[in-house]
């Protein structure tokens, strides 16, 4: 009897402690005791358990959720983080805490493109709602980047469907989405020289989105030549000459008796200029609207009358 109670008590035991490793091992334990060290600080203890419950149920969303979480209180674990709460919410598209952490993950490293990729993702209204404090998208240029040979009148437009939103904007390179951030209320005048300008839109919650980076170089063309017709010669009857510059040019003439460099303080030319008896130099020079002169036209015309 002694024999077989003795049996029987070990039999007991064994199967207590087989309850009791299948307790410990079980995703309820593990999950329950990953967050309890959560929510202790424990963040390394809490790691341990929810991969132990993620091994027992490897698509729970709850678990890949806390691991993300746990995961980005944990320096230089971002990347890890993003992975879990990514696969996350493409199980459960209405897990916005999820979304929204993984949201604020991609906005602390600018990453746009990944929150617009990741919208895929989100069922209904109340899970797409999330993106509008994350997914503000920049204005809408009118011009593009590159260079430019006279000013350029730039106008900056809210994304479509967001006409609440307000814009932003520097135009020395600075960051628009702070203390050196101008309010737009219309166009851009840019001039001579390097313009880089930096634009961003903020919601009706006061948050901006993602800085959209423009750079125009403008160098203001030389103008053309003034051309004359007749392009010089001898003359024995009255003759008049025309000019023609660039357009928005301004041109200044004169007549002597050799080469030399008008300039707005001599004659402006409005219509067809009679040739001088004699022999005479006709100097022409074109000028533009921002102050730029062209080469000076010479050439030399006679005009002899018959007799």
């Amino acid at each position: 009897m002694k024999k077989k109670l003795s049996i029987g008590i070990i039999i007991v035991i064994a199967l207590m402690g087989l309850i009791y490793y299948q307790y410990t091992t079980s995703f309820s334990y593990q999950y329950t005791q990953g967050r309890a060290a959560e929510t202790k600080k424990e963040y390394s203890s809490a790691v341990l358990h929810y991969r132990r419950a993620l091994e027992k149920k490897p698509e729970d969303v709850r678990t890949l959720y806390s691991l993300g979480n746990v995961y980005s209180r944990l320096g230089g674990q971002k990347e890890l983080a993003k992975s879990f709460l990514l696969k996350a919410v493409s199980l459960d598209g209405n897990y916005t805490q999820a979304f929204s952490l993984l949201l604020k993950l991609y906005e602390s490293d600018g990453d746009y493109d990944s929150m617009e990729n990741v919208l895929k993702y989100a069922d209904g209204e109340e899970t797409k709602a999330v993106f509008k404090d994350f997914l503000i998208k920049p204005p809408v240029f009118s011009q593009p980047s590159g260079s430019y040979d006279d000013d350029i009148v730039l106008t900056l437009e809210t994304p479509e469907d967001e006409s609440d939103y307000q814009i932003f904007y520097t135009t020395d390179g600075k960051a628009p989405n702070g203390v050196h951030g101008h309010l737009y209320d219309g166009s851009l005048y840019l001039t001579e020289g390097k313009n880089v300008v930096k634009a961003v839109c903020r919601n009706t919650n006061g948050k901006f989105g993602e800085v959209e980076k423009r750079v125009y170089r403008i160098k203001y063309k030389t103008p053309a030549e003034p051309k004359a017709d007749p392009n010089g010669g001898k003359f024995t009857k009255k003759k008049k000459v025309t000019l023609t510059a660039d357009d928005g040019c301004f041109i200044y003439y004169s007549w002597s008796r050799k080469s030399r460099t008008p300039d707005a303080s001599d004659h402006k030319y409005s219509e067809p200029i009679e040739i001088p008896k004699g022999y005479h130099v006709l100097s022409a020079v074109a000028i533009d609207r921002h102050g730029k002169r062209s080469k000076v036209y010479h050439m030399g015309f006679s005009y002899y009358p018959d007799k």
